[in-house]
Parts: C-alpha cells; structure tokens; sequence
C-alpha cells in the first residue's frame, strides 16, 4: 500500500519515518535554511553518508552521543545519520557550560560529543576537552558543524527496527539543581509530533519552523 502523508506518524523509528517520507516525495523540501534547501531525498542520502562516517569513528547501535549544536542543517543531518545506526542522542542545550555539560555527559555515560567549535564567540570545543578530562569514562570530541563525517553507506549494518527502545536523553534546565535527564523513544517522540500535526491540521505544503531544540 502507497503511504500517505497521514500514514507516516505509524512508523516505528525515526529512520523509518525519513525513508518512507523520501519515498513518497523525495523531491520535496525537507530543511530550509536561508538560501539553502534539502529535499528529502537528499537528507536520506546524505544522512546515510554521514552515518557511515560516524560509524568509521566508531558509533554502533546503541553507542551513547551526545551533541550540543545550534539548529540547522547539519545539526538535523547528524541526528538522523545517528537515527539511522540507532544510536541513542542526548543533545545538550547549546547555552549550557561546563557545570552543566560536565553533569549530562557523566550522567549519559556518553561515548561520543559533538560541538560546533567556536559559536558565537564561545568555544565549544575547548570547553569539551577540558571537560573530557576530568569525566571518569573517555569520550570521543569531534566537530559538527560545515562540515560532518563522512563513508561508504555499504558498510552500516541493519537500520534500526525496534521503536520502543531508548534512543533520546533530553536535559531539563536545571536551574536550580542538576538537570535531569528525560528517556524518550523513537515511537514516543513521533507520537507528540503526530499528535501535534493533527492539532494544527497539518498539510504537506505547510512550512513550520525549527526555533529550539531540534
């Protein structure tokens, strides 16, 4: 049976989600970003790329990576490429520091960080070695921003098929204590989208925007 734009909300993982919705309109625009536009089919390709890069550094399912990147693009395609090995994210909120980081990088037991570099006069990646040292397990730090890892999509194994196993850890702000940590799913975080699609009476044309967090 040919999917619908309706239908997409039943698929089981996030991956399976972009790969049906490139089959059904791989032409479309996926990602706008000022002058730049992604189309569907392209953030299949390309974030299969990716995720053999990232697989190359050596991320393999279940490898715990956190990131802390502004929204755009890249950042979308590195999250998918990371949907696609079934990989568990935790992103980091980018305003977040050393306290913070430190805390949701120990709690995660995340194996690998990607940070922009420097962004807006901060330097991410500075902060990250430092913070490297002083976490009780290694962590890989690696950039992320123009430019992302790259490989040969031949040498992934299976996408991911089990939507009901961890593969987020969100950070509440912490404000007033360590932030804490929310455990979601592929299946419970395209639920809330299906749920709001429907609220808003969503229609394929309709162009939203992405403010924070991806």
């Amino acid at each position: 049976m040919t999917d619908t734009p309706h239908q997409l909300g039943a698929s089981r993982t996030l991956w399976e989600l972009v790969t049906r919705r490139a089959t059904l309109t791989g032409d479309r625009p996926a990602l706008l970003q000022g002058d730049r536009t992604l189309t569907f089919g392209a953030l299949r390709e390309r974030a299969e790329r990716v995720a053999a890069g990232l697989y190359g550094l050596g991320v393999r399912p279940g490898s715990v990576v956190a990131w802390q990147l502004p929204t755009r693009i890249e950042t979308v395609l590195l999250s998918v490429a990371l949907a696609r090995l079934g990989a568990v994210q935790s992103p980091v909120i980018p305003f977040y520091r050393d306290r913070e980081v430190h805390f949701a990088l120990r709690a995660s037991k995340a194996e690998f960080f990607a940070v922009p570099g420097e962004w807006r006069g901060f330097d991410h990646a500075e902060m990250a070695h430092r913070i490297r040292l002083e976490l009780p397990d290694p962590v890989m730090v690696f950039e992320a921003y123009d430019s992302l890892p790259d490989g040969d999509p031949s040498v992934l194994p299976p996408p991911p098929d089990d939507g009901t196993a961890v593969r987020w850890i969100y950070w509440t702000s912490g404000t007033t204590s360590d932030p804490k940590g929310v455990l979601h799913t592929d299946r419970s975080l395209l639920a809330g989208g299906s749920y709001l699609a429907h609220a808003l009476h969503l229609e394929p044309d309709d162009i939203g925007s992405i403010a924070f967090p991806y």
